[in-house]
C-alpha cells in the first residue's frame, strides 16, 4: 500500500466534505492536504502550519466546511473504510474481532455553554471538555478505529452505541462487545440482548456486590442472575443479567490480584478466559495516546469543526496502522511526512528520516 494511495484515499474523503468552491480559488485540494497533514505531525494549528509552509489558512480550511454536517462526515469517513476493505481483512487475519467502546475527552479551554461543552475538566487548565464515543476493532496487537461520534450534553448513550455498531457490522463480524465500568448501563444490556449479540461489561462494585464479594474465597469464580428494573420514557422494563464475580484473581504470577465483576452473556471455561476477553480493550487507551500526539490543535466552539478533526485524525491513525502492518513499518510522524511528500509531489526514492 504505497503512499500514493493513502494520498488519494485522504484527498477522496477531504473531496467527499468540503464544499465546492469556483475555478478561481487560489486554492488546490493537495493545499488542504497539506496544512491538515502538517498540523497533525506537528500537533499544531492550523494558522501556525499557514504560516510554516504556507497554503490557506485555518479560517480557509475549515471555511470549507460550511455544508457539512455529522452524517456527511462520517459517511465519508465510512467510504474510506470500505475502500480499504479488502487490506482491513488481511490486517485482522479474516477473524472475527472484538469491538471495543469507549469515550474520549478532548480538553476545552474558555467559556463553556452550549449542548456540545461539556462541564468536566479531563485536564488541568481545562474548562470543559468535547466528548466522542468511539468504536474499535481489536484483534491481538491490531487495533483500528471503525467510527466516532460527538455526545452532546444528556446524550442518549445507547442509542450511539447501537448507531456506531450498526456501522461497524458492516466491515467486521463482532466475536464480542468490550465496554468499561462507565457503560454499566441496564438498557444497553437490553438492547444488546435484542440484537443477539455478545458482550461483557466490567461492572461498578455496587454495594450488593461488594457483599457478595466478601464471602467468596481467594480464585473462587461464581454466577449470579438477577432480574433489574430501569426505565425509559416513564415506562418500566425488566432485563435479565447474567454477573460474573471472580475473587482476587492474579492473571500473572508477577501481577496484582484484582476482584472483577463482569456482566456478560458468554460463559468461559475459567477465570482468566474472561479477564483475557476484557483485556483486549486495556490496548485503546494506547490509541488514544497516540492519537493525542497527532491532534489538530483548535480553539473553535463548532462542533462540526471538531468532529471532522477527530475523524480526520482517525483516518491518519488507521492508514498508518495498516501500511505498518502490511508494509515496511515506520514512525507515525514518518508516515505523515512521506504522505507529505507525495501530497506536494515530491516522491522520495528513500526512507524519511527519523
Amino acid at each position: 500500500m504505497a503512499c500514493h494511495q493513502i494520498d488519494k484515499w485522504i484527498k477522496k474523503f477531504l473531496k467527499d466534505i468540503f464544499c465546492v468552491v469556483g475555478p478561481n480559488s487560489p486554492y488546490q485540494l493537495t493545499d488542504f492536504v497539506h496544512v491538515l497533514l502538517d498540523a497533525v505531525e506537528h500537533t499544531d494549528f492550523t494558522n501556525n502550519t499557514c504560516v510554516r509552509v504556507g497554503g490557506p489558512t485555518g479560517e480557509t480550511v475549515f471555511s470549507r466546511l460550511k455544508e457539512a454536517d455529522f452524517k456527511k462526515i462520517k459517511t465519508a469517513f465510512f467510504s474510506i473504510l470500505q475502500s480499504i476493505y479488502r487490506l482491513f481483512k488481511r490486517l485482522l487475519r479474516n477473524r472475527q474481532v472484538a469491538l471495543a467502546f469507549d469515550i474520549t475527552d478532548e480538553p476545552f479551554y474558555g467559556k463553556i455553554g452550549g449542548f456540545w461543552i461539556h462541564a468536566e475538566q479531563p485536564v488541568r487548565g481545562c474548562t470543559g471538555c468535547f466528548k466522542f464515543l468511539t468504536i474499535s476493532a481489536v484483534n491481538r496487537d491490531n487495533k483500528l478505529i471503525l467510527g466516532s461520534l460527538p455526545v452532546p450534553r444528556g446524550a442518549d448513550i445507547v442509542e450511539l452505541i447501537m448507531e456506531l455498531l450498526q456501522s461497524a457490522k458492516k466491515l467486521v463480524h463482532p466475536e464480542i462487545l468490550l465496554f468499561d465500568r462507565g457503560f454499566d448501563n441496564l438498557e444497553l444490556l437490553a438492547r444488546l440482548q435484542e440484537v443477539n449479540v455478545r458482550y461483557q461489561i466490567l461492572w461498578r462494585k455496587q454495594a450488593w456486590a461488594t457483599k457478595i464479594l466478601k464471602k467468596m474465597k481467594r480464585g473462587e469464580v461464581k454466577e449470579v442472575t438477577k432480574m433489574r428494573k430501569y426505565s425509559k420514557d416513564k415506562s418500566k422494563y425488566v432485563v435479565k443479567i447474567r454477573y460474573v464475580f471472580i475473587k482476587r484473581y492474579r492473571r500473572f504470577a508477577n501481577g496484582k490480584a484484582y476482584d472483577w465483576v463482569f456482566a456478560t452473556n458468554t460463559r468461559q471455561k475459567s477465570q482468566h478466559f474472561y479477564v483475557d476477553k476484557y483485556r483486549k480493550r486495556w490496548g485503546i487507551e494506547t490509541v488514544f495516546r497516540v492519537l493525542d500526539n497527532i491532534q489538530i490543535k483548535t480553539t473553535t466552539k463548532n462542533e462540526v469543526i471538531r468532529y471532522f478533526i477527530n475523524m480526520f485524525c482517525s483516518l491518519v491513525y488507521n492508514l498508518w496502522k495498516i501500511g505498518n502492518v502490511l508494509e515496511q513499518k515506520m514512525s507515525l510522524k514518518n508516515f505523515v511526512i512521506c504522505v507529505v511528500r507525495i501530497s506536494r509531489g515530491t516522491i522520495l526514492a528513500h526512507k524519511p528520516p527519523d
